[in-house]
């Protein structure tokens, strides 16, 4: 209550002034663009840092997880394709002759 007399008896509204950042090197933004150029799902060139760490987006770890799932996707699909061989090598017999859909 008292902040809204005091600012009533002031005559106008408070401004506040914002005492000037000082600028450092981000290690984490390394850009060739402005920030609001980088921030979406899907980066433009230039946005971003090298991989330095073997943990960083890019390296050979990311590498061999892609490896892993493809060799997965690979192994799936010779499942499906012997299955699907199998099945049409040996059909079921249809005793009474009736068409199958």
């Amino acid at each position: 209550m008292s902040v809204v007399a005091l600012t009533i008896g002031a005559g106008g509204p408070a401004v506040a002034t914002v005492p000037p950042v000082a600028t450092e090197e981000n290690e984490y933004l390394d850009l060739e663009r402005s920030v609001t150029e980088c921030i979406s799902a899907l980066p433009k060139p230039g946005c971003g840092r090298e991989p330095v760490d073997s943990g960083d987006r890019g390296g050979w770890q990311q590498l061999a997880v892609f490896g892993v799932l493809m060799a997965g996707m690979a192994g799936i699909g010779v499942r499906v394709a012997f299955a699907v061989r199998s099945r049409d090598r040996n059909p079921i017999p249809n005793p009474d002759n009736s068409p199958t859909l």
